[in-house]
């Protein structure tokens, strides 16, 4: 099956990206497990025949980017469609496989469809849409799927450091229900540390479990230093998501640890951050001789902010008006102002940049997306790419 948009528009082939998606899924592609996923996609890409030129660069030992590039027929700009193979762990009560990749009543299901190997496919499948217009374009549609995006973004990173032609715009896949998001926070993951003095309970310790107890009786929003960013909604946000101390219910713990991530707005910073926590802990220590912590970064990004009159921007809202007949929803607010992604690299290596991609990601057990909302980006990709690439 394949779907064009107008008699003039590219066409996408139906039944290759849902295929394409569903083999996607059959791969745990955890970090740091990428590796055979990179090495499939690029086999894949390699054979379509659609690609003048398709890399694996090796950011670690086994753990790859894959990078194609479909090439006009003239000199022109280059555009960029950026996504991640790196999809995270399953939650919950799966009824299903979550890695069987099954096609039922209209959708795809598998881990790590929404965030974002969907978006990846449909990625694939709108190059080779423009690859079969290829003499009606100029410069270089390109195409990044990249490991480890996690929160740090160190396959994009590696990707911008070591690629060697410019590039001048880009759309980034994660997703948004298929809306146009134009910014989001940043994030700042950490770790907190509280000491103690193991004893049996028979003897006198100090227990760590208690002394952070009256850490997190004291650490909110209210302890960090930031200016509300007016113009994006919910944020700041502050999870404390994971903790762990001691071994015994007898004796106190030498040790309490947790594990915590801020969704940032301008002006917070890692030093910012650490600042907070470092002022929090001085006031508790000085309160109780035996309170002592310590606070160790897990990982770090920065916002991410696109301009209205961006020319990706209008590109995109232009082509999902054209593919679905109604205007794109542009969002600044919840749910992805408080997602991470990889746009955040990219408009700081000066390249404009509009987040656009399938599916509603929550982590939610037996995931799936939809095969109408496949087709929509798949198109809105490819009518993008081509009227960036056409010359006036």
């Amino acid at each position: 099956m394949q779907v064009s948009v107008g008699g003039d528009a590219p066409v996408i082939d139906v039944d290759g990206l849902v295929g394409l998606t569903s083999e996607l899924a059959r791969f745990p592609s955890q970090i740091p497990n990428e590796g055979e996923l990179g090495r499939f996609l690029a086999d894949y890409m390699r054979a379509s025949a659609c690609f003048d030129e398709v890399r694996l660069q090796p950011v670690v030992p086994g753990r790859f980017n894959v990078v194609g590039v479909v090439t006009g027929d003239a000199p022109g700009r280059r555009l960029l469609l950026n996504g991640h193979t790196d999809i995270p762990a399953p939650t919950g009560s799966w009824t299903r496989d979550p890695y069987d990749g099954a096609v039922a009543d209209g959708r795809v299901y598998g881990l790590g469809l929404t965030d974002m190997k969907a978006a990846v496919a449909c990625m694939v499948k709108a190059a080779e849409a423009v690859a079969e217009r290829r003499d009606g374009f100029g410069g270089e549609l390109v195409l990044s799927a990249v490991i480890h995006h996690n929160v740090c973004g160190l396959g994009t990173k590696f990707f911008l450091d070591t690629w060697d032609r410019p590039i001048d715009a880009a759309i980034n896949g994660e997703p948004t229900d298929l809306a146009l998001q134009l910014a989001h926070g940043g994030a700042w993951q950490f770790q907190v540390t509280t000491y103690g003095l193991a004893k049996h309970s028979s003897r006198r310790g100090v227990n760590a479990i208690e002394k952070m107890l009256k850490l997190l009786g004291d650490l909110s929003l209210d302890a960090l230093t930031y200016s509300p960013w007016d113009d994006v909604d919910g944020l700041p946000r502050l999870v404390l998501g994971d903790i762990a101390g001691g071994g015994s219910p007898s004796r106190t713990a030498e040790r309490c640890v947790v594990k915590g991530d801020v969704r940032t707005v301008p002006g917070m910073t890692e030093d910012s951050l650490r600042s907070d926590l470092a002022r929090l802990i001085a006031r508790l220590s000085s309160e109780d001789p035996e309170f002592r912590a310590e606070v160790d970064g897990l990982s770090y990004q920065r916002p991410f902010w696109a301009e209205d009159s961006w020319e990706v921007v209008s590109l995109v809202s232009r082509a999902h008006e054209a593919v679905t007949g109604s205007p794109a929803q542009v969002s600044r607010g919840l749910p992805m102002s408080a997602y991470v992604t990889d746009s955040s690299d990219l408009v700081r290596a000066g390249i404009p940049t509009a987040i656009y991609g399938p599916g509603d990601w929550n982590g939610e057990p037996d995931e799936s997306i939809a095969i109408s909302d496949l087709v929509t980006a798949s198109r809105v990709y490819a009518e993008a790419a081509l009227g960036f690439l056409t010359p006036e």
